[in-house]
């Protein structure tokens, strides 16, 4: 899917299952902080941490969602995310505001190990 063509807002899914990690249960906040880097580098608004917060505490498909920032760049977002957290594997899902404007991400250290989506428009 282009660029343009992607939502304006994107609500994001968060979940992760973290039963490898040595250190205990992985946090929302940790989340957030191994995000910082990242949204900083790329320009964003330090809001956009507030917005992944959410997500991680299970509100992210209740929200607004994450305004301007397509697809692409939120998926490489998770993926830095993840680098910090090499035994833990996330699942990720985004929605849109056309209906089949939705793609899911699962991963771990980095890599991405299933995709689906975001689908081109129907002409």
């Amino acid at each position: 899917m282009r660029e343009k063509d992607m939502s304006y807002y994107t609500r994001l899914e968060l979940q992760w299952d973290d039963a490898d990690y040595a250190h205990g249960s992985l946090t929302p906040q940790l989340i957030a902080e191994a995000a910082k880097s990242f949204v900083v580098g790329n320009g964003w608004s330090l809001d956009v941490l507030k917005d992944l917060l959410a997500s991680a505490e299970g509100k992210g498909l209740d929200r607004p969602g994450y305004n301007s920032i397509h697809a692409e760049l939120l998926i490489a977002m998770l993926r830095e995310i993840s680098l910090a957290f090499p035994s833990v594997t996330f699942f990720a899902r985004g929605v849109g505001e056309e209906m089949f404007d939705t793609w899911a991400r699962d991963i771990r250290a980095g890599e991405v190990h299933r995709e689906f989506g975001p689908f081109e428009p129907a002409e």
